[in-house]
């Protein structure tokens, strides 16, 4: 995440991940996210302030995040020297009870059957970031000799 912030000037959204291949759209759900996407500067989204969604205990925001816009998925593998990525563009926020309170429905730009059997490959967890930032991740993927494995 910090890589990817200080490359950016942007806050990252990490998720759990929900894949559709019938819609082509994978939903990256948390109970956790920012409400300026786009860095400080940038104008603000709205949120709701829920319970959280496992205990029904305590307070969780459920970030309203921008729709039509690219993406661009990231995880870092230091043991493995990789890069991985995958973008796509937002579609929906979930208003679903269960699980996550911020679920973030995003059409993918590739082939959604690769994302879906190769994703537990990696770990769980991904790092979104809003913005097609594929040139920026390439470069730094190239100065750290990592290996860019396209997920999608």
């Amino acid at each position: 995440m910090l890589i990817m912030t200080y490359l950016t000037s942007r806050p990252g959204y990490i998720s759990d991940p929900v894949v559709d291949t019938s819609k082509n759209q994978v939903i990256y759900a948390h109970c956790v996210a920012t409400n300026k996407v786009f860095g400080t500067k940038g104008a603000a989204n709205p949120y709701h302030i829920r319970s959280h969604s496992e205990d029904r205990k305590g307070a969780a925001v459920r970030s309203l995040l921008p729709l039509g816009e690219m993406t661009t998925t990231v995880q870092f593998d230091l043991r493995k020297k990789q890069v991985l990525f995958h973008q796509a563009k937002t579609v929906a926020n979930i208003d679903e009870d269960k699980a996550c309170r911020t679920k973030l429905a995003a059409e993918v730009k590739g082939d959604i059957d690769k994302l879906f059997n190769h994703w537990d490959k990696w770990g769980w967890h991904r790092v979104t970031y809003y913005g097609d930032l594929e040139q920026p991740v390439r470069h730094i993927a190239a100065l750290l000799g990592y290996e860019l494995v396209e997920e999608a």
